[in-house]
């Protein structure tokens, strides 16, 4: 039997920050809401089979989109019921996910706002092709 092989590169076309914070995911979906203006919703959360836990893991996920500049933004925990989604970055608590976003202007005055939040003790601009788990993040 003749078989293919099929070569796909996936494309990370988003924006990844990362946040080190002592809030709980809602609070800081609700600071997230007062900088950007916009009201974030909890969705159904990211469960993941890995094979080196018996159950599933579970993460919390928050998102909302800007109709006016067409954005949709995610949080997303990166500790969940059993392990971290990136591994790699266990310093990390969660990912804030810009989808459709060009202005790195804009960007870094996000994160000079997320820097101002008191609970926040750290935010990074990450490169999600750096990453050795990147693929968890395409969902």
């Amino acid at each position: 039997m003749k078989t293919k092989k099929l070569k796909y590169t996936p494309e990370f076309n988003f924006n990844l920050i990362g946040i080190s914070s002592t809030d709980d995911d809602y609070k800081l979906s609700w600071h997230l809401s007062e900088i950007l203006g916009l009201e974030f919703t909890r969705s159904s959360g990211l469960e993941i089979i890995d094979s080196r836990f018996s159950d599933f893991q579970l993460f919390s996920i928050y998102e909302t989109s800007d109709d006016n500049h067409g954005n949709r933004i995610k949080i997303v925990s990166n500790k969940g019921n059993a392990g971290f989604l990136i591994d790699e970055l266990k310093n990390i608590d969660y990912f804030v996910i810009i989808y459709d976003f060009e202005n790195i202007d804009l960007l870094d005055k996000l994160i000079v706002k997320l820097k101002s939040i008191t609970s926040i003790s750290a935010v990074f601009k990450l490169n999600p092709a750096n990453l050795k788990s990147r693929e968890k993040l395409l969902f």
